[in-house]
């Protein structure tokens, strides 16, 4: 019986591992979202906000924690004791937006509220929840050719 060449074996081996490797990380992928990342969860602690180029809080950072905070109050979101919530800037993404923190958890209506609010600000080009990217289904894409049935 002929043997392999121990380099082509080599190759064959580390191509099939490969694949393998990459086969099983989409396998452990899970579920997609049961709902779209730009709706709003039950509970929402974390935003992501990008201001408008040239605007204040897009050029200085140090400002954006301070717009947020503005904003909710001015949607009416305080704590349980009356108190206006706490917001943490925690990131600039490399898009330029901003990451921040709200404490306490806001619930979905308070979450909704402040959006609104911060989409109404005329310094802020988009305002979103920040959550968990994944690769889910996407659109039924109709089949070419015959239907085997």
């Amino acid at each position: 019986m002929p043997r392999c060449h121990p380099e082509i074996a080599r190759r064959f081996g580390a191509a099939f591992f490969v694949t393998g490797l990459l086969l099983s990380g989409c396998v452990m992928g899970g579920d997609p979202p049961a709902t779209p990342s730009s709706e709003v969860s039950a509970m929402q602690q974390r935003f992501i906000v990008r201001y408008v180029p040239g605007s204040a809080p897009e050029r200085d950072p140090t400002l954006v924690a301070d717009r947020i905070a503005g904003s909710a109050r001015g949607a009416g979101l305080m704590d349980a004791k009356g108190m206006p919530r706490k917001v943490t800037w925690l990131r600039r993404l490399a898009v330029g937006a901003d990451v921040v923190s709200i404490e306490p958890t806001l619930d979905a209506a308070q979450a909704r509220r402040l959006l609104d609010a911060l989409d109404a600000d005329p310094d802020v080009e988009y305002a979103e929840p920040d959550s968990r990217m994944t690769i889910g289904p996407g659109t039924d894409m109709p089949m070419r050719g015959p239907t085997v049935d």
